[in-house]
């Protein structure tokens, strides 16, 4: 009896050593595997302040933006320890999000045509130029849906994935972290890596891991973009200036003297260019010629077309003593490349000092105001004529006409765009003819000059200081008394 007991006890004896070996070594394995995490977890937190360093230094060399796009997406991927990654960008029209960096492994995460899937099979290369080229709907497919909830996601197998309407075999046991870039209220794109399932397990401290990597790459790129928007409008600006540079240059520097007259003019910009110009033209036997234009619209168009007018105009001034007929050589050289929904009004004059007289052509401008000393009254003079670019020839020749007047001692002509009895004051109410009718009256005393500064300084007056919304040109021609 004592024999079979002990032969019992050594079993339970036995049995429990066995047992406890068990839940040691068991206990040991757990122990082991928190240890492993735990150091993949510092492992993948090395990984990630050496990619945050890297962005950081990124932002601050200012590098170009196919760099940064690497950068972002082969970070992600060494940081999670996948094997394929890709950026897609919102393009400037809101409506394509548009592949900026595409890995050689990243998985499709868009439908494949069934020819590049085919072809993908053999020809690796034909694939990724197809991913690397192909831009998506903003509502497409995997990044479309993205970009659209604005949530960031695990995908545990693409190929199940709904929003795809038919996978490929290059999206079977594909695990995909996929995330919105956006920085404030501005939507920038997605950003999205991928892993084979069984190779790389995406776990709840990966996604969050991918989602500070997804919010530092939004402001990355964010960053990059105001340094570009930035540098883009201070070359645009630069441009502008050295334009307007060059526009002043085209501008008489000097008014010139006339026996017996005297003569002012000024443009003054509503922006850096100007649509305005005008132009005096020394011609042959004792002539001069006197121009002012307006250009519709303003800006850079404008002013190419007020370069080009005045280039065409002064080549043909000496083929003609009238000035319709050469208003009417520039209508049919400018008329062909100009938009239809462009036109130049202008009045062109030759002074006559042998004879003294004017001879004027009008081309839809302004009418010119003539203030006669001897009444004291303005008169306008009144000439038919179509603006320039309207109509390619016949018309405009056939209602543009000469108009020859002399002035005298004392009398005061004129000329204007509409920029002046256009202009607004902070009531919206216009400066108005009238106004420059009482100017002219009581300016013309003062002579050439004096009617152009007075009439500016009330325009200025009457705006409050504000800049004119249109460009101001004026041209005086007096009569010595």
């Amino acid at each position: 009896m004592s024999i079979i007991i002990i032969i019992v006890l050594s079993l339970l004896l036995a049995g429990a050593g066995v047992a406890l070996v068990l839940v040691s070594k068991k206990k040991n394995q757990a122990i082991s595997d928190l240890l492993k995490e735990e150091q993949d977890i510092v492992e993948e937190e090395r990984r990630m302040f050496g990619f945050l360093h890297d962005l950081g230094e990124a932002i601050t060399r200012e590098d170009s933006h196919s760099a940064m796009y690497r950068l972002i997406v082969e970070g992600a991927m060494r940081v999670l320890q996948s094997n394929g990654g890709a950026l897609y960008l919102l393009d400037h029209t809101g409506k394509s999000l548009v592949p900026r960096f595409h890995s050689d492994h990243c998985a499709p995460l868009i439908d494949l045509p069934e020819r590049i899937a085919a072809m993908g099979k053999t020809n690796a290369s034909a694939l990724l130029s197809f991913l690397r080229l192909h831009s998506l709907r903003v509502d497409e497919s995997v990044i479309g849906g993205v970009f659209t909830s604005q949530r960031p996601e695990i995908i545990e197998d693409l190929r199940k994935d709904a929003r795809l309407k038919h996978g490929n075999a290059f999206q079977n046991n594909v695990t995909v972290l996929v995330g919105p870039l956006s920085f404030g209220p501005k939507k920038l794109g997605v950003l999205a890596v991928t892993s084979a399932k069984g190779a790389r397990n995406y776990k709840a401290n990966d996604f969050e891991v991918f989602k500070s990597i997804v919010e530092q790459s939004a402001f990355a790129l964010a960053n990059a973009m105001a340094h570009q928007a930035a540098a883009e409008k201070k070359q645009i600006e630069a441009e502008l200036r050295a334009a307007s540079d060059i526009q002043r240059i085209l501008l008489p520097e000097r008014d010139p003297v006339l026996q017996g007259y005297t003569i002012a003019g000024r443009n003054i910009p509503a922006k850096v260019l100007s649509g305005d110009y005008y132009d005096y033209i020394p011609l042959c036997d004792q002539r001069q010629g006197v121009v002012i234009a307006d250009v519709s619209g303003k800006g850079t168009a404008a002013a190419i077309i007020t370069a080009m007018c005045r280039s065409i105009l002064r080549s043909n001034s000496a083929s003609s003593l009238s000035p319709a007929a050469v208003l009417a050589a520039v209508n049919r050289q400018l008329a062909p490349d100009i938009r239809e929904d462009m036109f130049i009004s202008m009045i062109y004059l030759v002074f006559d000092q042998a004879t003294d007289t004017i001879t004027l052509a009008r081309a839809g401008h302004t009418l010119p105001l003539l203030w006669r000393k001897a009444s004291g009254k303005v008169e306008s003079l009144h000439s038919g004529g179509l603006a320039v670019g309207i109509d390619k020839g016949d018309v405009f020749e056939r209602v543009t006409k000469d108009l020859t007047f002399q002035m005298h001692p004392g009398d005061c002509l004129l000329l204007y765009t509409d920029g002046v009895n256009e202009a607004l004051d902070a009531k919206g109410l216009e400066f108005g003819e009238e106004r420059i009718h009482t100017n002219l009256a009581t300016l013309a005393s003062h002579g050439s000059q004096g009617v152009v500064d007075g009439i500016i300084a009330d325009v200025d007056k009457f705006l409050g200081g504000k800049r004119s919304h249109d460009d101001i040109t004026l041209i005086a021609l007096q009569k010595a008394a």
